[in-house]
C-alpha cells in the first residue's frame, strides 16, 4: 500500500460472500490515509458482482465520472 499512487475507485457489494467487504473498506481507508485519491462505492444488497440493475447502472456512471476526472 505504501507504494500505491494511482487514484483508486473501490466498489463493494456489502452482501459479498467471497470477499468480506471489510477487506475492501480497509483498502479504501488505508489508501485514503496515504493521500491517494480514493472513492468508496457501496451497494447494500449486491454480492461480489455488482449486478442489480440500479446498482450496476450507478456503478458504470461512477466509473465514467472517475475516468473523466483521472484519465
Amino acid at each position: 500500500v505504501a507504494n500505491v499512487q494511482t487514484p483508486t475507485l473501490v466498489a463493494l457489494g456489502l452482501s459479498d460472500l467471497r470477499v468480506p467487504p471489510s477487506q475492501g473498506m480497509e483498502w479504501f481507508y488505508t489508501l485514503r490515509s496515504q493521500g491517494v485519491p480514493t472513492k468508496l462505492l457501496t451497494y447494500d444488497t449486491d454480492n461480489h458482482a455488482i449486478a442489480e440493475v440500479q446498482s450496476e447502472a450507478n456503478h458504470w456512471i461512477q466509473i465514467k465520472q472517475w475516468f473523466d476526472e483521472y484519465l
